[in-house]
């Protein structure tokens, strides 16, 4: 089960190397680009924000605990297509594909001759997941997600994330549940061609039953991406800023700000099992496998 988590970790973070460096790029300018790429940057920035917490619960003395998350990522409809920004004469009533879209492209006529407009992945499903640890001492949690340099051909990949939990019931005398606040971090790098941060704060609040948890929270987060690609030039494009080859430096946010989440989690001796549903601009269904000192 472990190496299945890596391949779809690994997988989604090759498949955003390799969408860097696709020609489908090559027909965007630096306007179409975040049109086309903010469902994807939205993607990245729900699943690695998501699996932060299970519980609201600190340990007063110390705790440790290694985790395996894997998020399942659905894209809605109104995300599949975008409004482009073309020249003047040119009719924009139809839209055109984002990244998740349509593998079919779209081509409109205008004064300038034709323009053309890369297609899609057809996905609305994306499978995610990472592995975490996690220290605690005294009330506060720190949250580690790191891979090693990864080489995929002659790019590197990095990936790290960082997360402070604090325990805000410890001073709340007789209160009947958890509460806790979270700050997370995470940077993914892609040699010089994708980099991206992403940011979330949470308060989360959980109750024990004897073996079994709910727990819920608000989160609010943001997603940016840095992106670095080439136009390769057609001169018989409609567009004037296709028409030459030219190196693009795009930067792309996110369209997740806030999430709740609610979920519930079996605690069987050391080993905890949980799943969550997150409710923001995409919606992240969250499984854990949790082992807990």
């Amino acid at each position: 089960m472990i190496k299945a988590y890596w391949i779809i970790f690994l997988s989604i973070i090759l498949f955003t190397t390799s969408f860097a460096q696709d020609d489908r790029f090559s027909q965007l300018n630096s306007d179409n680009v975040k049109g086309y790429a903010t469902p994807l940057v939205t993607t990245l920035g729900m699943g690695i924000n998501s699996g932060g917490f299970h519980s609201a619960s600190v340990a007063k003395t110390f705790g440790f605990s290694i985790s395996l998350k894997g998020m399942m990522i659905t894209v809605p409809n109104d995300q599949l297509t975008f409004k482009p920004s073309l020249p003047d004469g040119y009719n924009t009533d139809e839209n055109a594909p984002t990244f998740w879209g349509e593998k079919g492209g779209s081509s409109y006529l205008g004064p300038n001759g034709y323009i053309s407009l890369p297609g899609g992945i057809d996905e609305q499903s994306i499978p995610f997941a990472m592995p975490q640890v996690a220290v605690s001492f005294l009330g506060t949690e720190v949250m580690l997600r790191f891979i090693p340099t990864i080489k995929a051909g002659d790019e590197e990949i990095n990936f790290f994330g960082l997360g402070v939990k604090h325990s805000v019931s410890q001073y709340i005398p007789l209160l009947p549940l958890d509460i806790a606040v979270q700050g997370i971090y995470n940077k993914v790098k892609f040699s010089d061609i994708v980099e991206g941060t992403n940011l979330a704060f949470n308060v989360h609040a959980s109750k024990s039953f004897g073996i079994i948890a709910l727990y819920s929270g608000l989160q609010y987060e943001s997603s940016t991406f840095d992106l670095n690609y080439t136009i390769k030039g057609d001169p018989n494009s409609g567009d004037p800023t296709l028409r030459q080859d030219k190196d693009i430096s795009a930067e792309v946010d996110g369209d997740n700000n806030f999430r709740f989440i609610v979920g519930g989690a079996l605690k069987l001796a050391l080993i905890v099992i949980n799943a969550d549903i997150n409710l923001g601009s995409q919606t992240v269904f969250t499984t854990g496998l949790s082992f807990e000192f």
